[in-house]
């Protein structure tokens, strides 16, 4: 039988430390701004003071391309780290599932007391792992 450690797709949930790069950090603190209230709430108001601007700029090309350009760039920014931080969760999803059918066969199997053990330390380190787990992990 496999080992979820021996895998050469990914290491273990035990494997996998505490650090994080810096891209990875930025995507979780991303994912933490933009899914508040308060982040759709002030999108809400620059989009609420950008519309009147028009009778200021009264040329409709230059008044569109103000609030559109700025937030198509923002946009664009803000899909990259969202996908990072969702790549981190499925992987960290993943991982959880290997770890636990690889748990569960061994116990259905009968195995003897160490390979309970060791599989049980792998269920556990697989608690918390899309907080742990970085892109830059193999």
């Amino acid at each position: 039988m496999r080992f979820v450690s021996e895998s050469k797709e990914h290491p273990a949930p035990s494997q996998i430390d505490e650090r994080r790069g810096w891209f990875d950090e930025l995507a979780a603190h991303a994912q933490d701004v933009v899914s508040r209230d308060t982040f759709f709430i002030a999108l809400v108001i620059v989009t609420a003071l950008w519309a009147p601007s028009y009778f200021l700029v009264r040329d409709l090309n230059h008044w569109y391309l103000a609030f559109v350009i700025p937030a198509e760039i923002v946009t664009l920014f803000i899909v990259a780290l969202m996908a990072n931080h969702d790549r981190r969760s499925e992987e960290a999803l993943q991982r959880k599932v290997d770890a636990l059918a690889e748990a569960l066969a061994v116990v259905i199997e009968g195995p003897d007391g160490d390979d309970v053990r060791r599989h049980a330390r792998e269920l556990r380190a697989a608690v918390g792992l899309e907080d742990r787990l970085s892109t830059d992990d193999d």
